[in-house]
């Protein structure tokens, strides 16, 4: 499971005084960009192949509100994957107190950009990651899920 933790700057909080919706999905996409460096699809990668991932859909589930200065912790696991996708489940935790503030799923595609874009299978090194990844990442479903989220055909 991959950790990503930041802290609500004041900037982040809206009107209500908890943290904007739109932020926990940032959360999520930094977390995505973490994840993309540690299975080989990083900058250089784009840069070296024009290959790159996208979201295809990302559903989140609010439980509780973030507060300004709260520690906010993002708990990333890879659920599945094909040889094109893959299916993310993200928690944002506070990191204080444990509790669950908001689940996010989401299927990324891998696409060749040059082509149109267009989908590409993932090459053999960046699949042998993404088997490591998720052996590494194995388990138990998470406990809280977002719905209609996975790969499918």
């Amino acid at each position: 499971m991959l950790e990503l933790r930041r802290t609500c700057p004041g900037s982040w909080v809206d009107f209500n005084g908890h943290m904007r919706d739109a932020y926990y999905m940032l959360l999520v996409s930094f977390a995505n960009d973490r994840t993309m460096d540690e299975l080989g699809m990083g900058p250089r990668y784009l840069r070296e192949t024009g290959r790159t991932l996208y979201n295809l859909d990302m559903r989140v589930r609010y439980l509780k509100e973030a507060h300004r200065g709260d520690r906010l912790l993002v708990e990333m696991r890879l659920l599945a994957a094909d040889a094109k996708r893959l299916h993310l489940h993200s928690m944002i935790r506070n990191e204080t107190t444990g509790a669950a503030l908001a689940a996010v799923e989401a299927v990324l595609l891998h696409v060749d950009q040059a082509a149109g874009p267009a989908a590409a299978p993932f090459p053999p090194e960046v699949a042998a990651l993404i088997a490591a990844r998720l052996a590494r990442d194995a388990g138990p479903a998470p406990a809280i899920r977002t719905g209609g989220v996975g790969l499918t055909r």
